[in-house]
């Protein structure tokens, strides 16, 4: 796969916003996505436990984004001077103000200033929410996508002795049980991040596709057709589901609006249709069909039009998932007695495996259309991992004694 280049106009947004003329350093970030940027951080303040934190987090979160290497990062009485020691590329300096800090994002080889915001403290707050917001204006600025820091992943676990639906950030934080529920409930979907989930439910035997309010609680029906309810890709541009029921008898691609009703049945025959993920702008959906005799991936317009196979790599492929960008379609596929991952670039048309042994066929991607999320079905318990998909890097998210699987990253806003 080529290297990627960001788009044009997302170069003169971030231009235009900043202020600031463009640095060597700033390109190649936004042009070499495999190469990282060394970073130091220093901040001008007395050293508490509420800074401290920060810094440690912010540490964490610009090294998880991929795009940095920090080197150190150290509390100095003066910013200014201590920066003149150090030959490394990027420095980032914060200072308290009155009411919060103020960063600074520098260019030391150019000497330019990159980046600059002044930031309130919240009084009594955690520091994770300002340290996961700086990171996610600095990944913006420097790349144009969105930051992954505020962002959170559904999964199903059997930690309780059932399978139950849990909510966690994305850095492993934060781990909290969202359903008590007596049947089945699995393949929880955001609907609006962070605020409103979709997910199967068994109850009374058979597969219902629910929603579900995280402030209040409720939940309700949204469609509840005989057989099989099941595989939502919601589309926020649109307000639109594609789903998989089975109600006239083999499984097939229907889109339905986010109020539960029907717009239209996309695809209809003798094959069995699965796994549909819309594409950003809701225009195109990727899918999983047999119909030409083994199950492959595929695209289409919303309409079920311009139907087109992309997956050549293997003789079982499943699991596509379309990134935020709309750059990408990942798909799951069958290496041996083991799961690969793959990433199809929609520009070009050509394929790359990002790893060739994952063991998983639950993926999700990030806000930031650079991780993806997956259960690692080949630990005992199972775990949840992310792994970049342009170095391979990987990290677990969540393990333990109990079982985690099936996640959603909110990779939406």
């Amino acid at each position: 796969m080529k290297k990627t280049v960001f788009s044009l106009l997302a170069l003169l947004f971030v231009f235009s916003s900043a202020g600031y003329g463009a640095s060597t350093i700033f390109l190649r970030i936004t042009k070499n996505l495999q190469e990282k940027a060394e970073l130091v951080i220093l901040f001008g303040m007395k050293e508490d436990n509420y800074w401290k934190d920060l810094m440690k987090i912010l540490e964490r979160d610009l090294g998880y984004s991929g795009y940095f290497s920090i080197t150190e990062s150290l509390f100095v009485d003066n910013p200014a001077e201590s920066k003149k020691k150090y030959s490394t590329e990027i420095m980032l300096t914060g200072e308290k103000t009155a009411d919060g800090i103020n960063i600074r994002v520098e260019d030391l080889l150019e000497e330019k200033t990159l980046f600059e915001k002044s930031y309130k403290r919240q009084a009594d707050a955690d520091p994770s929410y300002l340290a996961h917001t700086i990171n996610n204006d600095i990944v913006f600025y420097f790349t144009g996508k969105p930051g992954m820091a505020l962002s959170k992943i559904l999964f199903v676990s059997d930690a309780t002795g059932k399978y139950q639906l849990y909510c966690i950030d994305y850095d492993g934080e934060n781990m909290a049980r969202l359903t008590d529920a007596e049947y089945l409930v699995h393949y929880p979907k955001w609907l609006v991040p962070n605020r409103e989930m979709l997910y199967v439910s068994y109850e009374g035997g058979w597969a219902k596709l629910m929603h579900m309010n995280l402030t209040s609680g409720r939940t309700k029906m949204l469609i509840g057709e005989p057989g099989l309810n099941a595989c939502a890709s919601p589309c926020p541009a649109t307000g639109e589901l594609a789903v998989i029921l089975s109600k006239t008898g083999r499984p097939n691609v229907y889109v339905y609006d986010f109020e539960g009703k029907q717009k239209r049945q996309v695809t209809a025959g003798n094959s069995t249709d699965a796994s549909p993920s819309f594409s950003p702008d809701g225009s195109m959906i990727a899918f999983v069909s047999d119909r030409r005799g083994s199950p492959q991936i595929y695209t289409m317009t919303k309409d079920g039009y311009r139907v087109s196979r992309i997956s050549f790599v293997s003789g079982y492929s499943t699991s596509p998932a379309w990134s935020p960008d709309g750059n990408y379609i990942a798909y799951v596929f069958m290496n041996g007695s083991s799961f690969g991952l793959a990433v199809y670039e929609n520009a070009t048309q050509e394929t790359r495996i990002v790893n060739a042994s994952l063991g998983s066929e639950d993926i999700s991607w990030a806000p930031d259309s650079r991780h993806i999320v997956y259960a690692d079905m080949k630990s005992r318990p199972s775990s949840l991992m992310i792994i970049d998909i342009v170095n391979g890097e990987k990290r677990r998210l969540q393990s333990g004694k109990a079982n985690f699987f099936s996640p959603s990253w909110s990779n939406f806003y």
